[in-house]
């Protein structure tokens, strides 16, 4: 049972990073397209982007 559940549980994970990758990505853009001055919000955004990159590219 759990020989079939593996491949299904990395494949909602790798979607669900996916999902949280596009909507961090989507709020940059928005930052961009605002022209905010709010630096310290667009730096987090940017680190939670990176590390969402790489823990979907280890998988």
């Amino acid at each position: 049972m759990t020989f079939i559940l593996k491949p299904i549980t990395r494949r909602l994970h790798k979607a669900w990073l996916r999902s949280r990758l596009d909507n961090y990505t989507r709020c940059l853009h928005a930052i961009a397209a605002q022209r905010e001055n709010d630096f310290h919000a667009e730096r987090i955004l940017h680190r939670a982007v990176s590390a969402t990159r790489s823990k979907l590219q280890s998988l």
